[in-house]
């Protein structure tokens, strides 16, 4: 079942995407908060992807900047560094109350900075979603997914509270390959005892998936370099 966009808003008003790299949490991230911002929130995307210089937020900073989405990421003079800087207005926009805040968090190991910021969400109500995507080797069966989620949790010291199943091949990302993802985790929700808080597609398959979940159509936006 397609989610109704409104649901994107319910719930503590900063969501905080974790995962391995490669699940695509940041362009799960960028839609999340442009759907957010179309339905009139004030929303702002921040960027703790400090450690590894993979695909981050920033890369998609005028994108969210010309549609009304505040980017919280280091200086752009800083854009491509790996020094481990905190994002700018990062405590004031966690303490604002009026923006929905979406964290795109790094993957793996990265989420260890978010144990720097475990008091301000002790005060700031948030959700931290699990994004999974198993054609990806660290999360490719029920017992991985556990493992990372258990790991990303003891790092960054948040509670993981639901499952975003993502399974991709970019591109070439098929029905099957969705579904197929689902089973999988499934499982390891189960073995977590968390839902599933959405089943991802892509929009050239949004009409074709059919899940018993909420479904989250993407739209591509980030240009990766193999893309051209």
């Amino acid at each position: 079942m397609q989610a109704t966009r409104e649901l994107l808003a319910q719930g503590p008003r900063i969501k905080v995407f974790v995962g391995e790299f490669g699940s695509g949490k940041t362009e799960l991230a960028v839609n999340y908060s442009l759907q957010l911002k179309q339905l009139g929130h004030q929303t702002a995307i921040v960027d703790i992807d400090l450690v590894k210089p993979y695909f981050r937020t920033r890369e998609n900073r005028s994108l969210l900047e010309e549609r009304g989405v505040l980017v919280v990421a280091p200086d752009r003079k800083l854009a491509h560094s790996d020094l481990p800087i905190m994002p700018e207005n990062l405590t004031r926009i966690l303490y604002d109350d009026q923006y929905q805040v979406v964290m795109d968090v790094g993957g793996g190991e990265s989420a260890i900075v978010l144990g720097q910021l475990n008091r301000k969400f002790d005060e700031n109500p948030y959700q931290a979603w699990l994004v999974v995507n198993t054609r990806r080797p660290f999360t490719n069966t029920p017992a991985a997914i556990v493992d990372v989620c258990r790991r990303i949790e003891r790092v960054s010291r948040l509670t993981v509270s639901g499952v975003v199943s993502n399974t991709n091949l970019a591109g070439e990302t098929t029905a099957a390959h969705i579904y197929e993802g689902l089973a999988v985790t499934e499982q390891a929700a189960g073995l977590l005892g968390l839902p599933i808080k959405w089943v991802v597609a892509p929009e050239w398959l949004a009409a074709e998936v059919k899940v018993a979940y909420p479904l989250f159509v993407l739209k591509p936006y980030t240009q990766y370099p193999w893309m051209g």
